[in-house]
């Protein structure tokens, strides 16, 4: 049973002088016999009163297997602290029907302990570790590092969520948010903490995600020569990302780690690990292959499945890979020494100094541009996401293969109209505008078109005979 206390001050009132407060009834006695008041009995009407402001609330429970837990809170009227000892005393009869006792620990963990812990344990070796850990100290920060994790409410990651939705992008709040349920969950699946998850059940924003940003009028040709001005050594980098849709993280390695400090000694350190970037032992110029050794979803895949994948070598990648191999002086390790940081802020300052300053594009838009140039070379999103390595086939059939109003029209142009009519729509369906139009310039410069022809029958074993 809950023992209820009141502990509020007690108050002496006595004729010709101030009203006194005492934290205890004992100072407060003490204070009426120097008054002369040693005899309770003789007391003055109203010369003693306890207050009713505040009223103690402590709970101690053990289960069978002599686990003993202790609850306790403080409330400002009496009736707070009876409802509050009720709704303590059903969540315990709760937690023993369903989990047969009580887990100590969770007594006393702190909202930081757990999600350092959670840290240690689930996230420490997954390539996401680096910024989980950002995550996780903001979450700890705005929830209250010592606050224990048990008193965590709905209201708290309610309030939490308003924060995030005021502060950061739709994606960025569901990121925060899943560190959270996470944290619930293997705090359940794996400390056997009887704790209901608070996370669970949100409305979250909806990711506007879709691939709607594309080159806009000559946005490349501008973005490139400001790379060749600004940064030319990330104009390999950006090559790569745009002919087989690569993750920085994949082509570059990602920042230096500082292993985060154990928080439990009972908790081992786990062994860090990272995309650590494109190797020249992975690129296979004989079989014309290009093998990425980890990708971002390489946690999702099951144990049939390999780490990585492996896209084709080709000849635009050996246009653009061989030149570096070259002039590689051991022909092992990193591709490139840049970091995912500096590649980050490298694209995002040339695109501010293009001519004129290029906007809303990312290192991450080269992905969705180089991808959705894919979907119109291969037929079917299996295929596609064998070359990007996205998980989730539905959302590439979505995104990328979705018919636009504009590729209905060229399909039904394809068929009727002038020849010119349907050959600039096939034309353009199959390169794209800006392609199609550096295609025919070229036509033109052409002395005929039987030697442009047969300049372009010869042209593909002339590029490999120069680059092997």
């Amino acid at each position: 049973m809950a023992n209820i206390t009141n502990r509020s001050p007690w108050v002496v009132k006595l004729s010709g002088t101030p009203v006194q407060r005492f934290r205890l009834k004992s100072q407060a006695l003490t204070y009426l016999a120097s008054q002369g008041h040693s005899d309770r009995e003789d007391l003055p009407k109203g010369a003693l009163k306890q207050l009713s402001t505040a009223f103690e609330v402590q709970i101690t429970r053990t289960d069978r297997d002599g686990n003993t837990i202790k609850r306790s809170g403080t409330f400002d009227t009496q009736a707070q602290a009876e409802h509050w000892a009720k709704e303590t005393e059903r969540e315990l009869e709760r937690i023993l029907a369903k989990h047969g006792g009580f887990v100590v620990a969770l007594e006393t963990i702190t909202v930081k302990q757990a999600l350092d812990r959670l840290h240690q344990e689930h996230y420490a070796s997954k390539a996401s570790a680096e910024e989980i850990s950002h995550r996780i100290k903001f979450l700890a920060e705005w929830l209250g590092p010592d606050k224990l994790f048990k008193d965590v409410t709905r209201k708290d990651v309610n309030e939490l969520l308003t924060k995030l939705k005021e502060n950061y992008s739709a994606s960025s709040v569901r990121n925060f948010i899943t560190v959270l349920t996470t944290l619930y969950k293997h705090a359940d699946a794996s400390w056997n903490f009887p704790i209901e998850n608070r996370a669970a059940g949100l409305k979250l924003p909806k990711v506007q995600n879709a691939i709607q940003r594309y080159w806009e009028g000559n946005e490349k040709d501008r973005l490139l020569a400001s790379i060749d001005k600004t940064s030319p050594w990330l104009r390999p980098i950006v090559e790569l990302s745009l002919a087989m849709a690569f993750r920085r993280g994949e082509l570059v390695q990602g920042p230096k780690k500082k292993k985060p400090p154990v928080a439990d000694e009972e908790v081992p350190a786990v062994k860090e690990q990272r995309i650590s970037g494109l190797r020249w032992e992975d690129v296979d110029f004989d079989n014309r292959e290009l093998r990425l050794r980890r990708e971002k979803n390489d946690h999702t895949k099951n144990r049939t499945e390999y780490l990585g994948r492996t896209v084709p070598l080709t000849p635009e990648i050996r246009r653009i890979l061989w030149p570096l191999f070259q002039q590689s002086k051991t022909k092992t390790g990193l591709v490139f020494s840049a970091t995912t940081n500096s590649v980050t802020q490298a694209f995002a300052n040339c695109c501010a100094k293009a001519d004129p300053p290029i906007e809303r594009l990312t290192f991450h838009s080269l992905r969705k541009i180089a991808t959705k140039d894919l979907s119109r070379r291969v037929k079917t999103p299996m295929e596609l996401s064998r070359l990007s390595g996205h998980k989730n086939i539905e959302v590439l059939n979505k995104r990328y293969y979705d018919v636009q109003v504009d590729e209905l029209y060229s399909q039904l142009a394809a068929t009727s109209g002038t020849l010119r009519h349907r050959g600039w729509a096939a034309l353009t369906r199959a390169l794209g505008p800006m392609d199609s139009e550096k295609f025919l310039t070229e036509v033109r410069k052409a002395s005929s078109l039987s030697a442009f022809l047969d300049e372009v029958s010869s042209e593909q074993p002339d590029i490999e005979k120069r680059q092997i």
